[in-house]
């Protein structure tokens, strides 16, 4: 658990991580050796808001000899008539208690001449007030000065008074507080030390002298002898202020990334190009990381933490931008090349969009180049196209959840996603078991999500066994009534193919118990198909090479290949067999596709030729099998008017020598269905006697040359 930040100064100067040790050192000698003249000095400790004047006041007035008596003035919470009544009670504290007495007496006297309408003198060393009794002035008011200034020199007590966030009193307070330090509290060695941000203070004293600037600075010159700037704090120690409090989370982040740029290299970017020039101050530092670390929490690990630190970054700083970026989400997470009617947005509408939410002159450019480089695809010509990483903000699967900073409605949890998967792999979740949070969510939606997110986070260089046991036992219970097509199947087989491609051979009793779990074969054919390419590949590559794979070299999907070809060879056979069978054509075709692109085909063509001189299956049966929609492959319930007889596959599974001697068995005559009628089956198969009838004739049937003439 991070420890929230909080805007507080530092006391300890062993703690500060600036290197102003030489700066405070300097301030502390030159308070110390003209705090020891007769005169009152006031110095300024000088630097914009956010820069740690406050921690470097503390850090001079610890360091200062005993002998200054260093006395703090607030003058926020008083109204004019009580300012210079507190800033005389404040240097009073100063002075041995004993002396106090006449002092405050004379400061009294000298009050009522500045300040006639003032009330109450507080008592010192108590929080409450007296009433001071009404009394005529017996002298003028520079007598009364120069009688308590006599009585202060007598004292010889050095005194500073620390006036802190002067910046930050309203303009006509500022100017009352300047008077009265400037008039009436300039006693012998009682001297000030005014810390304020120069530019801001300016503006407040400008709106109380006619909204003159000029005017202003030289009154505030008059006021400071010896104005301090307060160092500006080199980069590398604010960058350090940043790396302690963020870079341990993109280091983490970055373990095990080897193919693109690291979270911590891209916040290392990100952080050099676009957040130095605003990270100015330790205050701004400070504020920055507090609010990235502890809203990543928030988001519970759901964000790439380079892209997260960089767009709250944007929110602190860019708000107006920040704001609208949701309103883009289409455009910042278009993919490269993707066929949307829209057209992606150019560079110039770029440039008008970031006008648009008040940002004006080079702050446009550099805005538009931090988005470039958190969403690389929304962009012409960008050369971070290839940044790459888990949970990006380019990808519209998050994008939602850098604005939620929570896992957004109808999301599904990438960490509970990992935890299911740990779940399988220890066995806490047995073969045949379900996660009914994640991969078995009764939503489909949400379970769609899961599964994506767990192909994407599962560590294939692992133990692959569990999990591969799990999504086999889920793909082969798949109810028989459930469209092989679905998306969940789909993406449980995606991720199954992964699995087997990257696990080692098993043993030959393990291969078959597991080719048995598949009764029937399209799925784990379509697993096996979509390795194969690669399979072939890395084949032809060896052989390029001069070499043989041997079967140390196979993966798990080589040896399974076979063993499926086998079992899907047997299966399709069966099933044309038996054309009334409950099997999908879709599910027959799509076998079918996966033996040729496996070369299975030698071996179908084999079986197929057995069963028809067997008797066991007929030509016209055979051929009832390859009778499909032509506007949608597969598809069983066509109108008459679709229906059409794939020749080519019959052919490949056929020699065509063969189609034209096997003998055809006549089925009955039906009546054609109507166009729009879904033939029956037997309508089909008198369609494909038909359709082989003329495949024949025309088989027979000599080409004829350009004029007409048959060809002898």
């Amino acid at each position: 658990m991070t420890e929230p930040w909080v805007d507080a100064p530092e006391t300890d100067r062993r703690k500060d991580k600036l290197d102003r040790g030489p700066f405070v050192d300097m301030a502390k000698d030159l308070i110390e050796n003209l705090a020891d003249s007769n005169d009152s000095t006031v110095f300024g400790l000088v630097g914009p808001w956010g820069s740690g004047k406050t921690s470097v006041l503390n850090f001079i007035t610890s360091a200062l000899d005993r002998s200054v008596h260093v006395v703090k003035f607030n003058p926020w919470s008083f109204d004019e008539d009580r300012l210079q009544a507190e800033l005389y009670s404040a240097i009073l504290e100063a002075f041995p208690r004993g002396s106090r007495k006449t002092l405050r007496k004379k400061a009294v006297d000298l009050a009522r001449r500045s300040t006639p309408a003032l009330k109450a003198i507080p008592v010192i060393g108590t929080g409450a007030s007296e009433t001071v009794r009404e009394f005529l002035p017996a002298k003028s008011w520079d007598s009364a000065f120069q009688d308590m200034a006599e009585t202060i020199k007598a004292a010889s007590v050095k005194v500073l008074v620390v006036v802190d966030d002067v910046d930050r009193v309203q303009p006509k307070d500022l100017l009352l507080l300047m008077k009265t330090i400037r008039l009436l509290g300039r006693f012998p060695r009682v001297n000030y030390l005014l810390a304020y941000d120069r530019k801001s203070t300016i503006t407040a004293l400008a709106a109380g002298l006619g909204n003159d600037p000029i005017a202003a600075q030289v009154y505030l010159e008059k006021i400071v002898q010896y104005p301090l700037d307060l160092p500006e704090p080199q980069q590398h120690f604010l960058q350090e202020i940043i790396e302690s409090a963020l870079g341990p989370t993109v280091r983490k982040a970055s373990l095990g990334t080897y193919r693109g740029p690291t979270p911590e290299s891209r916040f290392e970017t990100f952080y050099t190009e676009h957040m130095t020039t605003t990270l100015t101050t330790p205050r701004a530092c400070h504020r920055y990381a507090g609010q990235a670390i502890t809203f990543l929490q928030l988001a519970k690990g759901n964000v790439d933490p380079a892209d997260f630190f960089a767009i709250t970054f944007l929110r602190i700083f860019y708000p107006d931008l920040y704001e609208r970026l949701p309103a883009w989400a289409g455009d910042l997470t278009r993919k490269q090349g993707s066929n949307r009617s829209s057209k992606a947005p150019s560079e110039d509408e770029w440039l008008q969009r970031i006008k648009s939410c008040g940002y004006k002159g080079d702050t446009v450019i550099e805005l538009m180049e931090a988005l470039s480089s958190l969403f690389p695809h929304a962009f012409p010509d960008n050369m971070w196209r290839t940044a790459g990483g888990k949970y990006r903000a380019n990808d519209s699967e998050y994008f939602d959840r850098y604005f939620t900073i929570s896992l957004p409605t109808g999301d599904m949890s990438d960490e509970a996603v990992m935890r299911d998967i740990n779940r399988i792999r220890t066995g806490e979740v047995r073969p045949g078991g379900r996660c009914p949070e994640t991969f078995d969510h009764a939503t489909e939606q949400m379970q769609i999500k899961a599964l994506k997110k767990g192909a994407r986070h599962t560590d294939y260089d692992t133990n692959a066994r569990p999990l591969i046991d799990y999504l086999s036992i889920a793909i082969a219970n798949r109810p028989s009534t459930q469209d092989f097509r679905d998306t969940s199947t789909r993406l449980q087989e995606s991720w199954l193919a992964r699995l087997l491609s990257h696990s080692d051979p098993w043993d030959e009793p393990e291969l078959k118990a597991f080719i048995g779990l598949f009764p029937r074969p399209e799925s784990l054919g379509h697993c096996l198909n979509l390795n194969n390419s690669h399979s072939a590949r890395a084949m032809a590559e060896l052989e390029a090479m001069g070499a043989s794979k041997t079967v140390a070299d196979q993966t798990l999907t080589d040896q399974l290949i076979p063993l499926w070809i086998d079992q899907a060879t047997q299966w399709l056979v069966d099933a044309w067999r038996t054309r009334g069978s409950a099997d999908s054509i879709h599910e027959q075709f799509a076998v079918w596709n996966y033996l040729v692109a496996m070369d299975g085909l030698p071996q179908l063509q084999a079986v197929t030729l057995d069963a028809l001189k067997d008797g066991s299956l007929t030509m016209t049966t055979l051929a009832d099998a390859f009778v499909m929609a032509s506007t949608e492959a597969g598809n069983y319930e066509a109108p008459a008017s679709q229906l059409t007889l794939f020749t080519d596959k019959l052919e490949n599974t056929v020699t065509p020598e063969k189609l034209m001697e096997l003998s055809l068995d006549e089925p009955a005559k039906e009546a054609e269905a109507k166009e729009d009628e879904i033939p029956s089956s037997a309508q089909r198969k008198r369609f494909a006697y038909e359709e082989i009838l003329r495949w024949r004739e025309k088989r027979a049937t000599p080409p004829a040359y350009g004029n007409g003439t048959p060809a002898t």
